[in-house]
């Protein structure tokens, strides 16, 4: 079974805006390293998740997620 992520990338950034809300940025991330293929890395695939995200943005989502 292979996963193919090149060729929807807008589902892929829909996913992981739901993991980030859901599970958070650390839990994010340990999924990611489970299901990403050893030759992804993570900080070049960062810039993909954070794009267009302010670090205000950031924060707020953060603190909205740990008052849950």
């Amino acid at each position: 079974m292979s996963i193919q992520t090149s060729k929807q990338p807008s589902l892929l950034k829909a996913a992981f805006e739901v993991l980030l809300r859901n599970l958070g940025p650390q839990k994010t991330t340990q999924l990611w390293q489970i299901l990403t293929p050893l030759k992804a890395n993570y900080t070049n695939e960062r810039k993909k998740i954070f794009e267009g995200k302010s670090i205000t943005n950031l924060y707020k989502q953060a603190k909205n997620f740990n008052k849950r």
